[in-house]
């Protein structure tokens, strides 16, 4: 049963990654630029935390945050209580851009998943939101 999940699991992400390239494409984005977007809090994260939170090293965060921020997508501020850090944040741009995205990602589920009962997807829900969490604590212990 676990091979068959993760093999499932490991599927389902790699159709939603698509999926997310797709809608990428249709906004001149890159599915990694996607993926920082989608990962920055409306109050906005500092460096540091996104990096760890996509798995990313700080070099090629900062790479993929260059080129959001040449396209006016996102700023980085350094807060007046620590001039070592940098806050990422979305622009007006950079939310508006959010916006699309989780439209025409729910546009693209809602496709996938009208077909599926309600109580199928409720269930799927309820158990996704409790993967999500073990993630949560193993990652943050084993870090």
């Amino acid at each position: 049963t676990t091979m068959n999940f993760n093999e499932q699991y490991n599927e389902f992400c790699l159709n939603y990654f698509r999926c997310i390239k797709k809608n990428a494409l249709l906004l001149s984005l890159t599915q990694s630029q996607v993926l920082c977007i989608q990962a920055i809090p409306y109050d906005g994260i500092t460096q540091t935390d996104l990096a760890i939170k996509l798995s990313l090293d700080i070099s090629t965060l900062s790479r993929n945050l260059e080129k959001l921020k040449k396209h006016k997508i996102i700023e980085k501020t350094t807060p007046p209580y620590d001039k070592r850090t940098l806050i990422i944040s979305l622009t007006t741009k950079g939310k508006n851009i959010y916006q699309k995205l989780s439209r025409a990602l729910n546009e693209s589920l809602n496709k996938v998943i009208k077909n599926i009962n309600i109580e199928d997807l409720d269930y799927m829900n309820e158990i996704l939101n409790k993967i999500n969490w073990e993630f949560e604590l193993y990652l943050k212990h084993n870090e």
